[in-house]
């Protein structure tokens, strides 16, 4: 093997991918899974690949198909490539590499790198409007998964890091036409290519939204990602990700958390030793996981909207008020219909508003109301609770209280209300909700289920109390 492109989700491989295939001379293979088990699906991709690249190739069998990919790919897909100057393959799934290496050695290795908090953001964008989901499908990843699986990614690219290799940067791969000439002398092209195949054989919900974005070239519009987000749970899991993940910003140059800044003894920061990624990748990609020893917000949201799971009626349209990903569209009940809101715009469905100040989005058709991890975020959470009051719905919400949390260092976690449960049940009971509460449903988070009542008129000030 020519070259393998190895990097983190939304570090620019694809687009690596595809600058380094050119037409009769070098062809990069995207996310090929060759050490996988027989999918007809990712068999036929390959297939169609190197199809619209010019090369004639065996189709894949329809009749006893192997059980593995690279048996067909092997036999019917490699001969093929080994006309050509160079081949490779595109990797972000970093499970498995040094089998992979084993099998098909690169001459040289190219490690995609970005900003982790860019890659965050983007990877947030990535799965909402692909709707990407856990094997199987019942579930759609979610927000534990992306910081699992970037964890994991972390820890396989800085081993990799130990073997002779060219960083790129996408920021520099973007911004620097010098850095896509030396990319180009690595490999031994004259020039890069130009066409985007690996791209085009994406999903239309990738395909057409990157299409859209950057158009035939190389652009800079996803360079800032993370400064625009504005404060809310993704730039939150953005800026723990890169707390927690310090020794990658440090390995490739980019910007370093404060000292007091950083997550210190967490599972999945601890040193990885050699052929032990310290984050389990097959636990990983399990969708109901309980994740590292230490609090993480994300898996806390990920129990809080399986419990609300069971308390959405079968047909309810709901308007969740979390933020982030709609991953609670595949927990729904029969019949039911999610409407996402967030504090972007991050798909053409979503409800874009301000919703950390309390300014709520119109319920439209929505007859239930979800507010999970997303009142700790709040500033002035009376503000919040009225607005969500004023919806006249039933509404389930979370919610970490200070009895509960007396270990955590909320500030740190991005939250900016801190309310005890008596308090919160005064806001609740102030602006018209009845409660009924499950505190501390997994040892820390409470679960609340609210009902809209009247709330009774003050009584009128005598004139003489008014005086005195």
């Amino acid at each position: 093997m020519g070259v393998a492109v190895m990097g983190p989700m939304r570090s620019g491989t694809t687009l690596v991918a595809d600058l380094l295939t050119v037409r009769g001379r070098s062809l990069v293979l995207s996310e090929p899974n060759l050490l996988g088990a027989w999918h007809p699906l990712l068999a036929g991709t390959i297939h169609r690949l190197v199809t619209d690249f010019g090369i004639e190739a065996p189709p894949p069998p329809t009749e006893k198909p192997p059980s593995r990919i690279y048996s067909y790919f092997d036999r019917a897909i490699l001969p093929e490539l080994q006309g050509l100057d160079f081949w490779g393959v595109k990797y972000v799934d970093l499970y498995g590499w040094q089998q992979l290496f084993q099998r098909y050695q690169p001459r040289k290795l190219v490690l995609c790198v970005r900003d982790l908090r860019e890659v965050a953001v983007s990877s947030i964008e990535l799965a909402e409007r692909m709707k990407l989901g856990f094997p199987g499908g019942d579930h759609m990843r979610d927000e534990a998964w992306i910081l699992t699986r970037l964890a994991h990614s972390v820890h396989e690219l800085l081993a990799l890091r130990r073997l002779p290799h060219f960083v790129l940067r996408y920021e520099d791969l973007v911004e620097d036409p010098k850095v896509r000439e030396r990319l180009a002398d690595y490999v031994g092209l004259d020039e890069l290519g130009t066409e985007r195949l690996n791209l085009t054989i994406e999903r239309d919900s990738r395909q057409s939204w990157e299409s859209r974005k950057h158009g035939e070239s190389i652009t800079k519009k996803a360079l800032g990602r993370f400064e625009r987000e504005p404060p809310g749970p993704v730039r939150n899991l953005a800026e723990r990700v890169w707390r927690l993940l310090g020794e990658y910003s440090v390995a490739f140059d980019y910007e370093v958390a404060e000292p007091k800044a950083r997550i210190q003894g967490h599972d999945f920061s601890a040193p990885a030793r050699p052929g032990r990624n310290p984050v389990p990748y097959e636990k990983g990609e399990i969708w109901n996981w309980k994740g590292p020893r230490q609090f993480e917000p994300s898996f806390a949201r990920r129990r809080a909207r399986h419990l609300a799971s069971f308390n959405i009626p079968a047909g309810a349209v709901v308007l969740d008020l979390s933020g982030g990903l709609s991953s609670m569209i595949t927990e729904l009940p029969k019949g039911s219909r999610l409407i996402m809101a967030d504090v972007v715009e991050r798909t053409p469905q979503t409800k874009a508003a301000d919703l950390l100040q309390g300014k709520l989005p119109p319920k439209g058709s929505a007859t239930v109301v979800l507010a999970l991890e997303i009142l700790e975020q709040v500033e002035q959470p009376g503000r919040f609770l009225k607005a969500l009051r004023g919806y006249n719905l039933p509404v389930l919400l979370s919610y970490h209280a200070t009895d509960d949390t007396a270990d955590l260092d909320r500030a740190a976690l991005g939250w900016r209300s801190h309310l005890s449960r008596d308090q919160l049940l005064r806001g609740l009971a102030t602006v018209g909700f009845k409660v009924t509460a499950s505190w501390a449903f997994d040892g820390r988070q409470s679960f609340l289920k609210l009902r809209p009542i009247p709330v009774p008129a003050r009584k009128p000030r005598l004139e003489a109390e008014d005086a005195a």
